[in-house]
């Protein structure tokens, strides 16, 4: 296992430069673009030479952001990530964008064969027909604030039973039978993302002028259309995710209504409150599937190995080597994340266990990121180690649906199948949250100018078409506000209606599993073993599922998870 993790080595980069000093990759990047072009094959030479300069500042820029979101009260840590962004990556975007112009002008480009390079080929035109040197500034602008994001949702905690504990950690309490006790943890939390809430609105602003900036100076009417063409989305245009909304609207929110008003009569409760959301609707205490990180980890390695042994081993390796960190503690970064080591070719794990039952979805979900970085880590491209982020979200959500069925290393029987009612309850949940969010962007970014009062009373409206029903009466500014938690909308704007997209296909997954679980483990881990080599409609086919996120579609696997859920009636 461990030779098979071995870093591949350099050829072109030589050993010693360093790649987060300009000054150390400008001459790499000067030699690329001054090679002479002599034929097809050195042509591909030079491509395999970019994609490892690549990967080299990409591990940089990682393992940065990576020390920076740890800690993000280390000035130390975010004065280096923030050097790297405001002094190398504007030189970077630079280079990269004249070594793209001369890929496309090189005399021997007819001659790539296009089954290998087409969709190389047009990732790069899209690059080039977006760049303007008058953004990079912009661009560099908009990273910083982003880290100031994490800096301030960073540094938010709150006091319970005397202790100061990070908002993750405070969240175990709303998972509690009393409902008092859950209550008043709801409030401490929202009253804390309260005192930073006009904090968050004007960095929102300055991002969102930003942005509808970039769009408008590469010749786009909105950051929308910016946006759909900056993450490559060349499968589907906004009407289609408008159509994905209204589906939702029609089909989901119903689900989730009818799950809502069967918690507020197991809860006993005349008025479901936000605080009633987590917990338990039978009164049972909390799952509490560990104690410690390495119950967490140990727990999921056997889950793996129940699916394919030599995931179990990846997983392993992956542990001995550091790549996780996924405790929560004061001054780390919210969420959690996968990104890749690409020098190394290495994925790490980034998130915040706190002991709940969430914590095993997650680390499942981000192992599902991981082994899709291992399964592509031989393809010598950079650009072709990575899938198109609707199917990279498949990779996730997959493993957690093919994981269920081995929640039993967590849990006894009883309490194991609570937990996959959990889970498909959350799934039903989520669409709507994710419609909501989505629309959310789409109504900020053709309306780039209005005031952060009237963006509060859009998001109130969008979440009165898809909201559950829960109360917030007495609440309101948290309703307002509520939007504010989603980290999404400040980190990776626009990127969230992928997660419903790779749902759908997820779920298809877990549908075929159901029949043939081997035969879906083999398609899924081949399809991963493609990255981003093939178009979306051709990997999702690879792993046994439509790229389709119709109303036919939809309403086929929410009625297998309705049917799953009445089967688990009595967890």
């Amino acid at each position: 296992m461990t030779n098979r993790f071995r870093p591949p080595g350099r050829c072109f980069v030589p050993t010693g430069v360093d790649c987060g000093a300009w000054s150390g990759i400008e001459p790499l990047f000067h030699e690329l673009e001054h090679r002479p072009s002599k034929s097809v094959d050195a042509l591909e030479r030079w491509l395999i030479d970019l994609s490892e300069l690549s990967a080299c500042i990409e591990e940089v820029r990682a393992a940065r952001e990576v020390a920076a979101a740890a800690q993000t009260d280390d000035p130390e840590c975010e004065r280096r990530y923030l050097d790297f962004i405001e002094n190398v990556v504007p030189h970077v975007r630079r280079a990269q964008d004249r070594l793209d112009r001369r890929l496309l002008a090189d005399p021997f480009l007819p001659d790539l064969d296009p089954n290998r390079y087409g969709i190389l080929l047009r990732r790069v035109r899209n690059h080039v027909e977006l760049f303007r040197d008058e953004n990079v500034p912009l661009q560099t602008r908009d990273e910083t604030l982003r880290q100031e994001y994490q800096k301030i949702a960073g540094a938010m905690t709150v006091t319970l039973d005397g202790r100061e504990l990070t908002l993750e950690e405070a969240g175990r309490y709303l998972e509690r039978p009393e409902r008092g006790v859950r209550q008043q943890a709801w409030e401490a939390i929202w009253q804390r993302r309260l005192r930073d809430a006009a904090a968050l609105d004007a960095l929102f602003d300055e991002m969102v002028q930003l942005r509808d900036r970039i769009a408008r100076n590469a010749g786009c009417r909105d950051y929308r259309e910016y946006a759909f063409r900056e993450l490559e989305r060349f499968d589907y245009a906004p009407d289609d995710c408008l159509r994905f909304h209204a589906t939702i609207e029609r089909l989901g929110v119903s689900q989730v209504r009818s799950l809502h008003e069967r918690r507020r009569h197991r809860l006993g409760v005349s008025t479901l409150r936000p605080w009633d959301l987590s917990v338990d609707p039978a009164g049972r205490d909390p799952l509490q599937p560990f104690r410690t990180t390495g119950e967490l980890v140990e727990g999921c390695r056997k889950i793996f190995a129940r699916i394919d042994f030599d995931l179990a081993e990846q997983f392993s390796e992956l542990h001995r080597l550091g790549l996780l960190d996924l405790v929560s503690r004061k001054g780390k970064a919210p969420g959690g994340f996968m990104t890749v080591f690409e020098e190394r070719r290495l994925p790490f794990i980034f998130m915040n266990a706190v002991g709940v039952h969430r914590d095993v979805e997650t680390l499942l979900h981000e192992s599902g990121h991981a082994f899709h970085a291992l399964a592509t880590r031989d393809e010598p491209l950079l650009a072709y180690r990575s899938a198109p982020i609707e199917f990279a979200e498949v990779a996730s959500m997959g493993m957690e649906l093919l994981a269920a069925g081995g929640l039993d290393e967590f849990y006894a029987p009883p309490e194991a199948r609570r937990a996959v009612r959990d889970q498909l309850e959350d799934i039903v949940e989520f669409f709507p949250w994710m419609a909501s969010v989505d629309a959310y962007q789409h109504w900020v970014y053709t309306n780039p100018q209005r005031s952060a009062a009237e963006r509060r009373a859009a998001w109130c409206a969008i979440r009165r078409r898809f909201g559950g029903l829960e109360s917030y009466e007495g609440y309101e500014d948290a309703l307002a506000w509520g939007w504010q938690r989603q980290l999404h909308l400040y980190t990776v704007p626009f990127y969230y209606v992928e997660y419903g997209i790779a749902q759908l296909g997820a779920l298809q997954i877990w549908q075929r599993a159901q029949h043939d679980f081997p035969v879906a483990v083999r398609d899924y881990r081949r399809a991963l073993a493609l990255g981003g080599t093939q178009p979306l409609d051709a990997l999702f086919a690879a792993a046994g599922a439509k790229f389709d996120f119709s109303e036919a579609i939809f309403r086929g696997v929410a009625d297998s998870v309705t049917a799953a859920l009445g089967e688990l009636s009595d967890a």
